[in-house]
């Protein structure tokens, strides 16, 4: 009986665990109107830059730098475990569209000159016993077999330093997504390159061009993620529109901005002037003490 009373450990007693002291009201306050004024700043960052890029180039800006932020959307609810599209989001996506827009647009350019540079403008081919002009298949190999690859160069690197705010790490990334985003994104780069062909061959298809462009802008920024995404979210309409404006999303009882805000400037409100009172009422306890005191002491 004593050995195996000896043996026997005492246990120590189990630890309380510490509880995390909730923020106090203003805290919370300030903390949400912090989170405001990010939101804000960037939704501005990210306006101005697409702002820019269509003052600059015109409708084939905006379709272009509106189409990375577009596609980052989609891209977030495409994957296995959807992630919030946030104002830091847009902001990053909108810049890198802002900086990928001169690129495309002076590469496009390119390419249209070079029939005309080298005196091939014109002069058709006999194909099958057909005349074929030379310049149109010569601009949408080009768009394919030149444009797109650098492109798609440029991508990688320009995402990699505007999301990671580094360059360490470029090159491996580099090397693990190009090929990937190339071959994924083949057939897409295939149709536009003929598309842009064609219109060069024919004026006045352009301006049904544009609209085709802007869909496929977005496509090709869908295609060039890196992430695993499910596909088939692309057949469900919502997949396309932005949560707050999504009647299901909201309808789960998620909050608006404007809902947040207010929250926040009348909680700020209120922790300011419930910190303003307890600072008068202490100030005048501790004034109050000292006479009391005095009151009260005996008479000697």
């Amino acid at each position: 009986m004593w050995k195996m009373a000896d043996n026997q450990t005492p246990q120590a007693p189990e630890a309380k665990k510490e509880e995390k002291p909730k923020p106090t009201t203003l805290e919370s306050a300030v903390n949400e109107s912090s989170h405001a004024i990010k939101a804000s700043t960037n939704t501005l960052l990210g306006t101005g830059a697409i702002a820019g890029a269509t003052a600059l180039f015109g409708l084939d800006g905006l379709v272009t730098a509106a189409s990375f932020p577009i596609g980052g959307l989609i891209e977030k609810k495409l994957m296995k475990e959807p992630k919030p599209f946030t104002s830091a989001d847009f902001a990053k996506e909108a810049i890198a569209g802002a900086l990928f827009t001169p690129a495309l647009w002076y590469g496009l350019e390119t390419i249209k000159q070079v029939p005309k540079a080298f005196g091939l403008d014109g002069v058709v081919a006999n194909v099958l016993g057909a005349s074929v002009p030379i310049s149109p298949l010569l601009v949408g190999g080009l768009a394919l077999g030149a444009l797109t690859p650098a492109l798609t160069a440029l991508y990688y690197p320009l995402q990699y330093v505007i999301q990671n705010k580094t360059f360490k790490g470029i090159g491996k990334d580099f090397k693990e997504n190009y090929w990937k985003g190339f071959k994924r994104t083949l057939p897409l780069t295939t149709l536009t390159s003929a598309a842009i062909g064609a219109t060069y061959a024919l004026p006045y298809l352009a301006p049904y061009l544009f609209p085709a462009l802007a869909i496929a802008n977005v496509a090709y920024r869908v295609l060039l993620s890196k992430e695993n995404l499910n596909y088939l979210k692309l057949l469900n309409p919502l997949t396309y529109v932005p949560n707050f404006l999504n009647p299901f999303y909201l309808a789960s009882g998620a909050a608006s901005a404007t809902g947040k805000i207010y929250r926040g400037v009348t909680s700020a409100a209120y922790g300011i002037g419930s910190a303003l009172g307890s600072a008068i009422k202490n100030f005048f306890k501790a004034a109050a003490t000292p006479a009391l005191a005095a009151a009260t002491a005996p008479a000697r």
